[in-house]
C-alpha cells in the first residue's frame, strides 16, 4: 500500500473533455455615432401637472416623516416612562427591604418581652408569686367513679 501513495503519477484528463466547436472570427461592424436628439419644450398642462405630481410626492414625503417622528417620539416618551417606573420600584424594594427589618426587629422585642424567662420574672417580681412547693400539691383520687352531678 505504501508504493501507490509515493509514486507520482498524474492524470491527463484533457483527453475526456468535450472540445468546443471553434468560432470563426467575425469582423466587427463600425458602430453608429448616435444622434442627439433635443428635448421638445412642455406645454403649460404638462408643467402643471408635473407640479401637480411633485406636490404629491412632497406631500407624501412629509407625512411618512411626520409619522416616522412620531413613531420615534412616543418611543423615546415610553422610554422614559419606563425609566421613570424602574426608578419608582427600586425605590419600593428599598422601603419594603426597610419594613421587612423594622418587622423582624420588632417581632425580637416583642419575643423578648414575652419570654418564659421574662414572664417568670414579671411574676415573681412585681406581682409577687413563688413556685409551688411539694408539701402544697395536693392529689385526689376518682376511683369511686366518674359521674357529673347537675347543680340545681
Amino acid at each position: 500500500m505504501a508504493s501507490y501513495m509515493n509514486q507520482n503519477a498524474a492524470y491527463d484528463l484533457d483527453r475526456f473533455a468535450v472540445a468546443a466547436p471553434k468560432k470563426e472570427r467575425q469582423v466587427q461592424q463600425p458602430v453608429a455615432r448616435p444622434t442627439l436628439v433635443k428635448p421638445q419644450r412642455k406645454t403649460q398642462q404638462e408643467l402643471k401637472a408635473e407640479k401637480a405630481l411633485n406636490l404629491q410626492k412632497v406631500i407624501k414625503f412629509l407625512v411618512v416623516a411626520a409619522v416616522c417622528v412620531g413613531f420615534i417620539g412616543s418611543n423615546i416618551y415610553y422610554r422614559l416612562e419606563i425609566n421613570e417606573l424602574n426608578g419608582a420600584i427600586v425605590s419600593l424594594d428599598k422601603e419594603l427591604g426597610e419594613k421587612k427589618s423594622e418587622n423582624t426587629r420588632l417581632n425580637m422585642a416583642l419575643n423578648s418581652k414575652i419570654s418564659l424567662e421574662n414572664v417568670k420574672d414579671y411574676a415573681e417580681n412585681v406581682l409577687g408569686m413563688v413556685k409551688r412547693e411539694r408539701y402544697q400539691i395536693v392529689y385526689f383520687d376518682l376511683e369511686e367513679g366518674n359521674e357529673i352531678i347537675p347543680a340545681q
